[in-house]
């Protein structure tokens, strides 16, 4: 037996898809966290690693809000 048939199989997968609506905003927020790169990298005029570290941090930041939500939900 594999992996994916094993998922398959299991109860309690039925809503693991990802919705539309996540899908827009995942999209929306990697548009803005690219476009605040670009901006703080060459607007703001600071140095490369400095910009994508800033990018890279509020990503972290907001996966970790999102997971406590995420865990605050399927606690109910």
């Amino acid at each position: 037996m594999t992996a994916d048939s094993e998922a398959e199989t299991r109860p309690g997968n039925e809503g693991d898809a990802v919705s539309p609506t996540a899908k827009f905003g995942i999209g929306t927020i990697t548009v803005l966290l690219v476009a605040w790169f670009l901006f703080a990298w060459l607007m703001l005029d600071r140095h490369f690693l400095d910009a994508a570290g800033e990018s890279v941090g509020t990503a972290f930041a907001l996966g970790v809000i999102a997971s406590v939500v995420a865990a605050l939900r399927g606690s109910r």
